[in-house]
């Protein structure tokens, strides 16, 4: 089978626990809606996966008149993947409660240095995102 396998998280506005920036850790992320905390049900756990953000942004195209405002012509949606990191996916939730409310990516080898690309994380954090799984050939060979 070739190509790249991708599961979809969930969308939502893209945040960092508290706790990751406390430890330094930034391991995991999380996805809240107007509700709250997105619970990460169905995430395939135990794998090897890169995690991407995909940004989703509107962009709406206008057209101008003279000595009238703009009017809109069109409205189209503009996907700006992001990878955040790539290892061993697993959850955690964020309270004392099971639910996993965030999921992250471990390496092979972990360390105490950032799990996730801090970069990656400081372009998509606080954006409305599509968190995806991709598992590309060589990742599924692994496994």
């Amino acid at each position: 089978m070739s190509g790249t396998v991708k599961h979809v998280v969930g969308e939502g506005i893209l945040r960092i626990p508290k706790h990751e920036g406390e430890v330094g850790r930034f391991g995991t992320v999380a996805l809240a809606t107007r509700d709250g905390w997105m619970i990460l049900t169905g995430v395939p756990k135990g794998i090897k996966a890169e995690l991407f953000a995909v940004k989703l942004k509107k962009v709406a195209t206008t057209r101008r008149r003279w000595l009238r405002p703009g009017q809109t012509v069109r409205t189209r949606t503009v996907e700006i993947p992001v990878l955040l990191g790539i290892g061993t996916v697993f959850t955690e939730p964020l309270s004392d409660a099971s639910t996993p409310d965030t999921v992250g990516v471990r390496p092979d080898r972990p360390s105490p240095a950032p799990w996730l690309d801090i970069a990656a994380l400081k372009e998509v954090e606080g954006h409305f995102v599509r968190l995806e799984l991709h598992r590309p050939p060589e990742l599924r060979e692994s496994d």
